[in-house]
């Protein structure tokens, strides 16, 4: 099963006479996942917003091409027929933090949802303990470090339980010991069968990819299993890119 088919994906910001992205095609097997790494203005960012309909829901542009998302088209289905099949843990997690208690923020997106009180209950400890946060239910995600925070975000996302998750270079601002947190917890979610995303510039976390694509200026200028994109340190290193 597909879990990501993206077919001749072109966007350009209206703002902009210069193409974001130019003739992004692949497909994500359910299962897999999938490393996305370039320096910043690569189209990283951009190539995000349009798997997760962010684009062309929210940010206006041109977009040709087609994404499709568990075979629903990001074009034909709203952003919140598009929740429960795919989510985004943003760089940035206090963009994601909203409520005065981690369980609360837990919380909110399930109420919206309108799920039984009792699913909610279930839902919000079961994600808390695999995201190892059941101590800190009850804090204010303000008072965190920056890794709990990421993995608040996280846990956000994992309510809903979307077959499907991006990380929009989640780990770039965190330390080595907070990035090891999330990237256990990201081992868990693919021994449990999600799609990943993992779209990077620090090359943190690739040693659960797949496969990886590196992107430079809006294109896909190299893909291939994880194993020999990595190996070639010359070519990466080229490309600015280093290990």
């Amino acid at each position: 099963m597909v879990s990501l088919q993206v077919e001749h994906l072109s966007y350009t910001y209206r703002e902009s006479s210069k193409p974001a992205l130019s003739e992004i095609t692949f497909k994500v097997r359910a299962g897999e996942v999938l490393g996305v790494i370039g320096l910043n203005g690569s189209g990283k960012t951009t190539l995000t917003y349009c798997l997760c309909g962010i684009i062309p829901h929210y940010l206006k542009g041109t977009m040709q091409g087609t994404v499709l998302v568990n075979g629903k088209n990001t074009r034909e289905t709203p952003l919140s027929g598009l929740s429960g099949e795919i989510g985004i843990v943003l760089q940035d997690p206090n963009l994601q933090l909203l409520m005065p208690t981690v369980e609360d923020d837990l919380a909110f997106a399930l109420e919206n949802h309108c799920r039984p009180r009792r699913e909610i209950r279930e839902t919000i400890d079961r994600v808390l303990e695999l995201t190892g946060l059941a101590e800190l239910r009850r804090e204010n995600p303000v008072r965190l470090s920056g890794g709990e925070k990421q993995l608040v975000a996280l846990a956000t996302v994992l309510a809903l339980n979307p077959g499907i998750i991006i990380f929009d270079e989640a780990l770039a601002m965190l330390d080595e010991k907070a990035s090891e947190r999330i990237v256990a917890v990201m081992q868990k979610l693919k021994d449990e069968g999600k799609t990943l995303v993992l779209i990077d510039h620090t090359l943190k976390g690739l040693q659960l990819c797949h496969k990886i694509f590196l992107m430079e200026e809006g294109r896909i200028i190299r893909r291939g299993p994880r194993e020999s994109i990595l190996a070639d340190q010359a070519y990466l290193r080229r490309h600015k890119m280093m290990i």
